[in-house]
Protein backbone atom coordinates (compact mmCIF):
# COMPACT_ATOMS: atom_id res chain seq x y z
CA UNK A 1 0.00 0.00 0.00
CA UNK A 2 2.84 2.42 0.73
CA UNK A 3 4.32 1.76 -2.72
CA UNK A 4 1.01 2.69 -4.32
CA UNK A 5 0.87 6.04 -2.47
CA UNK A 6 4.50 6.85 -3.36
CA UNK A 7 3.84 6.07 -7.01
CA UNK A 8 0.83 8.38 -7.08
CA UNK A 9 2.84 11.16 -5.46
CA UNK A 10 5.74 10.70 -7.86
CA UNK A 11 3.46 10.76 -10.90
CA UNK A 12 1.56 13.78 -9.58
CA UNK A 13 4.73 15.76 -8.93
CA UNK A 14 6.26 14.79 -12.23
CA UNK A 15 3.31 15.86 -14.36
CA UNK A 16 2.92 19.16 -12.46
CA UNK A 17 6.62 19.93 -12.80
CA UNK A 18 6.62 19.29 -16.55
CA UNK A 19 3.62 21.56 -17.09
CA UNK A 20 5.33 24.37 -15.20
CA UNK A 21 8.67 23.87 -16.98
CA UNK A 22 7.01 24.04 -20.42
CA UNK A 23 5.13 27.21 -19.43
CA UNK A 24 8.08 29.14 -18.00
CA UNK A 25 10.87 28.63 -20.55
CA UNK A 26 12.36 32.14 -20.61
CA UNK A 27 13.91 31.66 -24.09
CA UNK A 28 10.51 30.86 -25.60
CA UNK A 29 8.91 33.77 -23.74
CA UNK A 30 11.60 36.17 -25.02
CA UNK A 31 11.35 34.85 -28.59
CA UNK A 32 7.58 35.37 -28.55
CA UNK A 33 8.04 38.91 -27.22
CA UNK A 34 10.59 39.75 -29.91
CA UNK A 35 8.34 38.34 -32.66
CA UNK A 36 5.46 40.54 -31.48
CA UNK A 37 7.27 43.91 -31.41
CA UNK A 38 8.51 46.12 -34.23
CA UNK A 39 12.09 47.30 -33.81
CA UNK A 40 12.75 48.55 -37.36
CA UNK A 41 14.41 51.96 -37.69
CA UNK A 42 16.62 54.13 -39.86
CA UNK A 43 17.68 56.76 -37.30
CA UNK A 44 17.57 57.00 -33.47
CA UNK A 45 14.52 59.32 -33.65
CA UNK A 46 12.56 56.33 -35.04
CA UNK A 47 12.83 54.62 -31.64
CA UNK A 48 11.19 55.03 -28.22
CA UNK A 49 11.54 53.22 -24.91
CA UNK A 50 9.03 50.84 -23.34
CA UNK A 51 9.26 49.12 -19.96
CA UNK A 52 9.54 45.34 -19.89
CA UNK A 53 9.77 43.11 -16.82
CA UNK A 54 12.39 40.41 -16.34
CA UNK A 55 11.20 39.02 -12.98
CA UNK A 56 13.62 41.22 -11.02
CA UNK A 57 13.00 44.69 -12.41
CA UNK A 58 12.51 46.84 -15.48
CA UNK A 59 14.44 46.48 -18.71
CA UNK A 60 13.98 49.42 -21.07
CA UNK A 61 13.43 48.15 -24.63
CA UNK A 62 13.78 50.19 -27.80
CA UNK A 63 10.81 49.82 -30.16
CA UNK A 64 9.69 51.61 -33.32
CA UNK A 65 8.05 54.94 -32.52
CA UNK A 66 4.28 54.73 -32.86
CA UNK A 67 4.15 51.05 -31.87
CA UNK A 68 4.53 51.67 -28.13
CA UNK A 69 0.73 51.88 -27.75
CA UNK A 70 0.54 48.24 -28.90
CA UNK A 71 3.14 47.11 -26.37
CA UNK A 72 1.11 46.71 -23.12
CA UNK A 73 -0.82 43.58 -24.21
CA UNK A 74 2.39 42.08 -25.63
CA UNK A 75 4.15 42.77 -22.33
CA UNK A 76 1.23 41.23 -20.41
CA UNK A 77 1.58 38.02 -22.43
CA UNK A 78 5.35 38.03 -21.83
CA UNK A 79 4.94 38.48 -18.06
CA UNK A 80 2.31 35.71 -17.96
CA UNK A 81 4.65 33.43 -19.90
CA UNK A 82 7.53 34.08 -17.50
CA UNK A 83 5.27 33.41 -14.50
CA UNK A 84 7.89 34.99 -12.23
CA UNK A 85 6.38 34.57 -8.80
CA UNK A 86 8.44 35.56 -5.76
CA UNK A 87 12.15 35.59 -6.62
CA UNK A 88 13.77 37.72 -3.96
CA UNK A 89 15.68 39.74 -6.55
CA UNK A 90 15.54 43.36 -7.64
CA UNK A 91 17.62 45.55 -9.93
CA UNK A 92 17.58 49.16 -11.01
CA UNK A 93 16.12 49.96 -14.43
CA UNK A 94 18.57 48.73 -17.03
CA UNK A 95 19.24 48.89 -20.76
CA UNK A 96 18.88 45.81 -22.92
CA UNK A 97 22.58 44.94 -22.53
CA UNK A 98 22.14 44.88 -18.74
CA UNK A 99 23.92 48.19 -18.13
CA UNK A 100 22.60 50.60 -15.50
CA UNK A 101 23.05 54.36 -15.69
CA UNK A 102 25.60 56.02 -13.42
CA UNK A 103 25.19 59.55 -12.09
CA UNK A 104 24.48 61.91 -14.97
CA UNK A 105 23.57 59.12 -17.39
CA UNK A 106 20.24 57.79 -18.62
CA UNK A 107 18.84 55.00 -20.72
CA UNK A 108 17.92 56.12 -24.23
CA UNK A 109 16.45 54.50 -27.32
CA UNK A 110 18.71 54.31 -30.35
CA UNK A 111 18.90 52.70 -33.78
CA UNK A 112 21.73 50.26 -34.38
CA UNK A 113 22.02 48.41 -37.69
CA UNK A 114 18.35 49.10 -38.49
CA UNK A 115 17.07 47.84 -35.14
CA UNK A 116 15.77 49.85 -32.17
CA UNK A 117 17.50 49.07 -28.90
CA UNK A 118 18.36 50.79 -25.63
CA UNK A 119 21.71 52.01 -24.35
CA UNK A 120 23.10 53.94 -21.42
CA UNK A 121 24.66 57.29 -22.24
Amino acid sequence: MIRHVMLVLAVGCSSTSNAIDAHVDPAVCKANLEAAIDRTCAVPADCVLVDSADCCGVVKLGVKSGTQVQFPPVESQYVACLACGPRGCQHADQAEDGSVPSAGQSIVATCTAGRCTSIVQ
